[in-house]
């Protein structure tokens, strides 16, 4: 059995470094993969983006995301999937992917 957490419409911005981590702690336990579905960020501002992906380093599961409308307001979406991605989290837009996860795959 492969366990998922999924959580959609973060809005994650600069201040609110913190207040995401605690709730992600037993996530291991839990779930064998973290799905998020857009709005990771309140405006689309890289910095936002930099924030969540400190905010998910060392979760313990991986982390499949795709943008939401909210991801597209600053019009620097280019920067902000590459700092998403430099941060660990594997981002899709209309592709999929397949991952291991506890010797089976999840796609």
């Amino acid at each position: 059995m492969i366990r998922i957490a999924a959580v959609a419409d973060i809005h994650f911005g600069t201040d609110a470094v913190g207040t995401l981590r605690p709730h992600l702690e037993r996530l291991p336990e839990v779930a064998d993969a973290l799905l998020i579905g857009g709005d990771l960020t309140r405006v689309g501002h890289p910095d936002e983006a930099a924030a969540l992906c400190r905010e998910l380093d060392g979760v313990g599961v991986p982390v499949v995301a795709v943008l939401g409308n909210h991801d597209y307001e600053s019009e620097r979406v280019e920067e902000l999937w590459r700092t998403l991605e430099d941060g660990g989290i594997q981002m899709l837009d209309g592709e999929s992917t397949v991952i291991e996860v506890g010797g089976r795959t999840l796609g």
